[in-house]
């Protein structure tokens, strides 16, 4: 038990974050992690309501003070691709349903890092882990009666050095499985701009930066605010679509319109910057920023100009100028992509997630279900000087 722990003896579940107090949920929340504030829930699931459930969730102790808070999706996983393993196509085809079900997602799915849950100091970890997959039960009865099976439920996802909760999980039945890296970029002290960091990288890699400076030296960036995010919505869809069409892999894909929302309920929290050549927008990236850290989101591209105007690669440099700008700590550029992003410094942070089926054989055979998230092989890059090596 936890110091000063009290019995949670009860919780409240709703379908959507209307149905709860906004200062009662903020009490547990604290604005520790921007998404499971408030506002951020509010406009995701404003934008998004129509493909994917909600529900929240907050727990009480005995003396009905709100000890933890916890938010689901529900998605729906389905894996059509054929593969070569004789074993995998046999069992898909003799059980089909397994790899083509709805997940109970505690976390975020348009997000990397632990945003699933957070508890007072009140709750041990593994009171919480025990509370949580209480709730996660009565939220399955709860889906089970409007007609929607939730047979796996998946906790996402954990940062891997730091290991508290796989005790705890596999006591519950859970599964672990290690899933792509996060490419995170410390921030050095010395960097106060753009230049330092140049300064900071061996003679090849700041070349190869120079390089896509240079190509893409007549792309003009806009920070843009939420009446321009509206105005130019239709094509920021398609640049947005052109990257989720040629994505290896999305549970479900994010409505362009979740930026205005975003920007309307998290302000400077979240940055949409632009890329333009002349009038035209042809790239963007996104990034939310809490914590001192900046974590990067979403990314737009005119693939028919970006090899000539290295639009992606200058995003990524974008993103490195905007953490200098706000004097970030850290710099979060997410999964995929990580030869690319290791060349401009970053370097890869293992995750993990846990998950489980309602029934023990199907259990054992999550592996193959989730073979789509395992960790990437890659040959990570050196591009610092010695004495900025991280």
């Amino acid at each position: 038990m936890s110091k000063n722990s009290r019995k949670i003896v009860k919780r409240k579940i709703v379908s959507s974050i209307q149905f709860l107090d906004e200062d009662l949920w903020s009490t547990i929340t604290q604005n520790e992690n921007i998404y499971l504030s408030y506002s951020y829930l509010s406009a995701l699931e404003d934008t998004i309501k129509e493909e994917i459930d909600f529900y929240y969730s907050i727990s009480f102790d005995d003396q009905n003070n709100p000890v933890l808070a916890a938010s689901f999706q529900v998605v729906h996983f389905s894996d059509k691709k054929k593969r070569k393993n004789s074993f995998h196509n046999t069992y898909c085809l003799i059980k089909n349903k397994i790899l083509s079900f709805n997940i109970l997602v505690c976390g975020n799915v348009f997000s990397d890092g632990e945003n699933g849950f957070l508890f007072t100091d009140s709750v041990s970890k593994k009171e919480a882990i025990i509370e949580l997959s209480i709730i996660t039960e009565e939220i399955k009865a709860i889906s089970k009666k409007n007609k929607k099976k939730l047979p796996v439920v998946l906790f996402k996802e954990f940062w891997a050095k730091e290991d508290t909760y796989t005790k705890s999980f596999k006591k519950q039945s859970f599964r672990e499985f290690m899933i792509d890296v996060n490419m995170v970029l410390p921030i050095h002290e010395s960097w106060n701009n753009l230049d330092d960091y140049l300064f900071s990288l061996k003679t090849k890699y700041r070349t190869r930066a120079k390089s896509v400076y240079k190509k893409s030296k007549e792309l003009v960036f806009r920070n843009l605010n939420k009446e321009e995010i509206e105005e130019y919505n239709s094509e920021i869809k398609t640049l947005f679509n052109n990257v989720v069409d040629n994505a290896t892999f999305s549970l479900v894909a994010l409505n362009s319109m979740a930026f205005v929302k975003f920007k309307e309920a998290l302000n400077e929290q979240f940055i949409f910057k632009a890329a333009f050549l002349e009038d035209k927008m042809v790239g963007f990236c996104t990034s939310f920023f809490h914590n001192n850290i900046l974590e990067a989101n979403y990314v737009g591209i005119d693939y028919e100009l970006n090899h000539d105007k290295s639009i992606y690669q200058r995003l990524l440099y974008e993103y490195v100028e905007t953490a200098l700008e706000l004097n970030a700590k850290e710099l979060q550029l997410g999964r995929t992509s990580e030869l690319i992003k290791s060349a401009i410094g970053a370097v890869p942070e293992n995750m993990k997630l846990y998950a489980k089926h309602r029934s023990t054989i199907p259990n054992l055979l999550l592996k193959p279900a989730f073979h789509f998230i395992s960790p990437s092989k890659f040959e990570l890059r050196q591009p610092f000087k010695t004495e900025y090596a991280l």
